[in-house]
């Protein structure tokens, strides 16, 4: 059963559980403003309609392997989607199908024993596995994530854990969290 984590006139903002469909969470009568995909968890909103809700903001939280170079940056890059191998890669050279991606990261903690970052994230494009090619392209696949490169086995560790939206111009922002650390391997 879905867990609504928030509700107004109109809207839901849901926990997507791992495993599950962002777009089949929807009550009926509402359709999906945000999605994960199906083996990520976290915050997504619904809405009907009439009723749209502004998302302002996305932070997600992740783990990957390796020590990030900077503790925080920006990563840029042109990404293709291949949607017969449902994967997405780095390109040098805008073409068809390639889109600008672009994220901002901070490293939260580092555990050398283990070498695994344990990492927050805020993007400023939505492309389909931005996160994960972004992160495996640059030698940090995320961890569980066997199709970007990762040899650690465990769910794919990465969560939308903050969700922050308004009801529209002049309305106060209201945030939406979960604690990513109950998703995420212990780093």
């Amino acid at each position: 059963m879905t867990k609504i984590l928030a509700e107004g006139k109109g809207y839901q903002i849901l926990y997507k559980e791992r495993g599950e469909d962002s777009e089949k969470l929807a009550p009926s009568g509402m359709s999906c403003l945000s999605r994960l995909d199906v083996p990520v968890p976290g915050i997504i909103a619904a809405a009907d309609s009439g009723k749209r809700i502004r998302i302002t903001d996305k932070r997600y939280f992740l783990v990957c392997q390796g020590k990030m170079e900077n503790e925080e940056g920006i990563m840029e890059d042109l990404l293709f989607h291949d949607s017969r191998s449902n994967r997405t890669f780095p390109v040098k050279r805008m073409r068809k199908g390639v889109k600008e991606a672009r994220l901002s990261y901070k490293v939260l903690s580092y555990n050398e024993e283990k070498d695994l970052s344990y990492v927050t994230v805020t993007l400023d494009t939505g492309r389909t596995h931005q996160i994960r090619t972004q992160f495996a392209s640059r030698k940090h696949p995320l961890a569980g994530d066997g199709k970007y490169g990762s040899r650690i086995k465990c769910p794919i560790a990465l969560l939308c854990g903050e969700l922050t939206y308004d009801e529209g111009e002049g309305t106060k922002p209201s945030v939406v969290k979960i604690d990513p650390k109950a998703e995420l391997p212990e780093v």
